[in-house]
């Protein structure tokens, strides 16, 4: 992380989303996984992934439907940890994944950035701990 602490100032926590999500990704079969990013990041018609990988659209479509299972299957453990979060607290990490310092984020819901750092590395710990079971 460049040698900065996660909940230092200008560190942006969508990396951290981002890298969730990556890991869940990781885990499809590679026509899937590439099915999913021709679509969800480059985005890319099914016809056009369709031609580009020889497959026919229904084929597409079934990765893509097999991709979105498993993302909601694995990430309910992540959805649950961050229901089980105090509202403060989810405020607190939405507000960081929307790029907001913690400063920002601190004079915004009227906490203290110390308040903030804190919730932050509770709900972060929280996270990681669902997102690896």
């Amino acid at each position: 992380m460049n040698g900065k602490s996660v909940l230092e100032p200008g560190v942006p926590l969508e990396r951290d989303r981002h890298a969730v999500m990556r890991a869940w990704l990781r885990k499809l079969p590679e026509r899937t996984l590439m099915v999913f990013i021709a679509h969800r990041v480059e985005g890319k018609s099914y016809a056009e992934i369709a031609a580009e990988l020889r497959i026919g659209e229904w084929r597409v479509r079934w990765h893509m439907r097999r991709a979105i299972r498993h993302i909601i299957k694995i990430g309910k453990p992540y959805r649950e940890a961050f229901a089980a979060l105090d509202p403060i607290s989810q405020q607190v990490m939405e507000l960081a994944w929307d790029g907001l310092l913690n400063d920002r984020i601190a004079l915004r819901l009227g906490l203290s950035v110390r308040d903030v750092e804190t919730r932050m590395a509770a709900a972060l710990v929280a996270l990681h701990k669902a997102a690896t079971l």
